[in-house]
């Protein structure tokens, strides 16, 4: 019991590893978007923890990750033309579509991201 229980910490210890070497643990989406002006806090987006739960792919268009994001809904580049108020392009094409489709509990809740 004891050795799978070990093996079971050195593997998740290198999913962590491995993951970490994907990209920053967190990102400031206000500044990734070029969007200072936030009228609720910037989203501190948890690189990091997605990754536990998703493939690289199902974010960016690429399977390697990097800065081109995809549209949930559509799967193509993600395009942001408005991002001003709730109903923006983040919004409807990118969080809140991930997080509905996978039934995230509270998923379009400001205060789930908006912390």
């Amino acid at each position: 019991m004891k050795k799978i229980l070990a093996l079971i910490a050195v593997l998740s210890f290198a999913l962590v590893v491995f993951a970490a070497d994907k990209g920053p643990e967190t990102i400031d989406l206000s500044k990734s978007f070029n969007y200072e002006k936030t009228t609720k806090k910037p989203v501190m987006f948890p690189h990091a923890f997605h990754q536990t739960k998703v493939e690289c792919a199902e974010c960016h268009m690429s399977a390697e990750g990097g800065k081109e994001l995809k549209n949930i809904n559509t799967g193509d580049i993600l395009k942001v033309t408005k991002l001003v108020g709730t109903a923006n392009d983040v919004h409807k094409e990118f969080c809140w579509a991930c997080h509905k489709a996978k039934k995230v509990k509270s998923g379009t809740s400001c205060n789930k991201c908006h912390k």
